[in-house]
């Protein structure tokens, strides 16, 4: 047991490396991150990819089988993602902030592929495979167009991205640690037996807690001042990264419990073996593209003032 808690905890901070030297990495050139992004998306669409169609147990596969991709919509699927990141820094390069316009034209090209694919290969695609390629192609690819856009925020983009890399890791740890101590009534016994209401509840103040002192931080450490909905009140900040980081921890939960109702449908304990201990990638990031999305639609809306 210790040896394994050893084990996890160094996979654990080798990640938090990773993410640390990309940040690094981003005060040379922003778009540099993208590059960990794109990495997101590859590893997560194979793992997604080979859990549909890989070997399944008996139990699983009756479940599975009927949604296991043809071969010409499994490259589909990777085509896309192998094209997603870079078609946005494409169209970024020629028209700064229009960006998620090459990522809406790549994704209706994915769906008008899928669909014709019934069509000009009938024989080997069915309706479930065409509803898995796209459940493929969304998560994890699409859902995190949100952090590319985070990433190219005009005002505070490095601030989104780390909210979104710490309020995530701080109640998914928080969780896990006051649910092991204080155990009591599971959240969702049927779809994750090891979440417990008192762990989310830890985990909901502690994501809360690392947003308002990641913004208390940032604001001492940096340049910027909150400009978003209600900027004429000092106090407006602290409601809004506190609103934030609670909603942002619930929303990881609910990306965590995603995770675990599509492992549990395809019959797998992981999504893969990328990182011992941990999983795969998707094991990793599942809370953090639930957590993206969120701290996008926050920002855009009501941090990030609109260009006049």
């Amino acid at each position: 047991m210790v040896l394994y808690m050893a084990k996890r905890i160094g996979v654990g901070l080798a990640y938090v490396g990773v993410l640390v030297a990309f940040f690094f990495l981003r005060n040379i050139d922003h778009r540099l991150f993208g590059i960990l992004i794109y990495a997101f998306s590859l590893i997560g669409t194979y793992e997604m990819v080979h859990a549909i169609n890989g070997p399944h147990n008996e139990t699983a596969e009756a479940q599975v089988g009927a949604l296991r991709m043809s071969g010409s919509q499994t490259f589909c699927v990777y085509a896309y993602a192998l094209l997603f990141t870079p078609v946005f820094y494409i169209v970024e390069g020629l028209a700064k902030g229009q960006g998620y316009r090459g990522l809406l034209v790549l994704s209706f090209v994915l769906a008008i592929a899928l669909l014709c694919l019934l069509v000009f290969d009938h024989r080997n695609t069915t309706l479930a495979g065409t509803g898995a390629a796209m459940l493929t192609a969304l998560y994890p690819t699409a859902m995190l167009s949100t952090m590319l856009l985070t990433n190219e925020l005009a005002v505070g983009s490095t601030l989104g991205l780390l909210l979104i890399h710490v309020i995530s890791p701080a109640a998914d740890t928080f969780a896990f640690a006051v649910g092991s101590v204080f155990r009591g009534p599971k959240l969702c016994p049927s779809i994750s037996p090891n979440k417990t209401i008192s762990g989310v509840i830890g985990g909901v103040v502690a994501g809360t807690g690392a947003s308002v002192l990641l913004y208390w931080l940032y604001t001492l450490t940096s340049d910027y001042v909150y400009t978003g909905i209600g900027s004429a009140w000092a106090g407006a900040p602290w409601v809004v990264f506190a609103v934030l980081g609670l909603l942002t921890s619930l929303m990881t939960v609910f990306g965590d419990l995603v995770e675990s109702v599509i492992k549990r449908r395809l019959g797998v304990k992981d999504m893969g073996k990328l990182m011992p201990t941990h999983g795969g990638i998707l094991d990793r990031i599942d809370g953090t593209l639930f957590a993206s999305m969120f701290v996008y639609i926050v920002f855009a809306l009501f941090v990030v003032p609109p260009i006049a």
